[in-house]
């Protein structure tokens, strides 16, 4: 019992209020208990219990619960959204190709110079194609005549074998200057020519017709052309190869092969004509006469598909001018354009000869 409960039962019985005596032996035996203590004690036990439920609750959440979980459900999310992107990016470019591929082949079956439908992009990267195979063709030509020089075989003896290290030096300086970089020079020259016999029609038809169609759209009917002109240089590219890489010649024609070609660099219709005499002469080098009548067979016609498609794109007349006078004057437009790519051709190979000269003049 409590100390009060204790303090009423002791005057019950006895009939008087107990001595402090009597009260701390009562405690002391354990007739009673304090209340201080009791409240201390249920109070200890009251924090001892909430300090478990606590822990316990921790505990629980700890075990339950996923500390990271929002992270680990929104990688998986993230990662897979990802996947799904790149799957409908790779999808768009498969389905692209198809439709590049399906235009590029009705291009090429049924040559016109003016579609119905418009192809900006597909004519502008097949243009730029043409003229990147027309340039490897061309500098691969040249790059396979030069090395068919300084690898050839006298009497059974060949630089490659009794000098590799100097044919390796002037090797590296034929690539060097009929190489990849030779390629990207002459590659934009020709894709300048084609962009602006592309553009003219283009732009002459949407002046003069007032046209409600803009400049790209016009220019994407023009460029259906395009596929032919590719195929027709990529055979130039092909055809290039067929030039001998090696030479096989008696002692007496090698030294007269070598000025020759090294005088084209210098005088160029003197060393053509000294080539060609010994093209004559010599049937080891017949292969790059022939390679040349193919190449030049190729590219008037490769002239030619660009002419037609010029000539038809422009259907107007000027002022006064019929569609008679447009056409022949469109005509001389494109003479004097070509005339302007081949002269630029021609200075930027003829200045890869001077640099392979002073190359070759620095290495002896």
């Amino acid at each position: 019992m409590n100390k009060e409960d204790w303090l009423d039962y002791f005057e019950a019985i006895n009939g008087r209020e107990p001595s402090a005596k009597e009260i701390a032996e009562a405690l002391a035996i354990g007739e009673f208990q304090d209340d201080a203590t009791t409240d201390v004690a249920f109070e200890e036990s009251s924090s001892n219990d909430t300090v478990a439920e606590v822990v316990e609750e921790k505990e629980a959440s700890s075990i339950g619960a996923d500390p990271i979980a929002y992270p680990k459900e929104q990688m998986p999310l993230a990662h897979s959204n990802n996947i799904a992107n790149s799957k409908q990016q790779v999808e768009q470019l498969k389905e692209k190709g198809k439709n590049y591929l399906s235009w590029f082949l009705e291009g090429l079956k049924h040559p016109v110079a003016e579609s119905s439908n418009s192809q900006f992009i597909y004519g502008l990267i097949t243009l730029f194609l043409a003229a990147v195979l027309l340039a490897a063709g061309l500098v691969n030509y040249i790059n396979r005549i030069f090395t068919s020089i300084i690898n050839m075989t006298v009497s059974g003896e060949s630089l490659k074998l009794k000098e590799p290290e100097t044919f390796s030096m002037i090797e590296d300086a034929i690539r060097t200057n009929f190489g990849f970089s030779k390629v990207i020079v002459v590659t934009l020259i020709i894709f300048l020519a084609y962009a602006i016999l592309a553009v003219l029609p283009a732009f002459i038809n949407k002046f003069t017709s007032k046209s409600q169609e803009n400049v790209t759209e016009l220019l994407g009917k023009y460029v259906a052309y395009t596929p032919l002109l590719a195929v027709v240089n990529f055979l130039i590219l092909v055809v290039s190869f067929f030039t001998s890489d090696k030479l096989v010649v008696s002692s007496k024609y090698a030294y007269q092969i070598a000025s020759s070609f090294e005088t084209v660099a210098s005088s160029p219709s003197e060393g053509l004509s000294s080539v060609s005499r010994l093209i004559k002469e010599v049937p080891a080098i017949h292969s790059i006469q022939t390679v040349c009548v193919y190449l030049t067979i190729l590219s008037i016609i490769s002239l030619a598909v660009l002419l037609v498609a010029f000539l038809k794109n422009i259907k107007v007349s000027i002022g006064t001018l019929n569609n008679f006078y447009v056409t022949l004057i469109s005509f001389l437009v494109f003479i004097l354009i070509i005339f302007f790519m081949d002269k630029s051709l021609l200075s930027n190979l003829l200045h890869g000869l001077d640099s392979l000269k002073d190359s070759l003049a620095k290495l002896f």
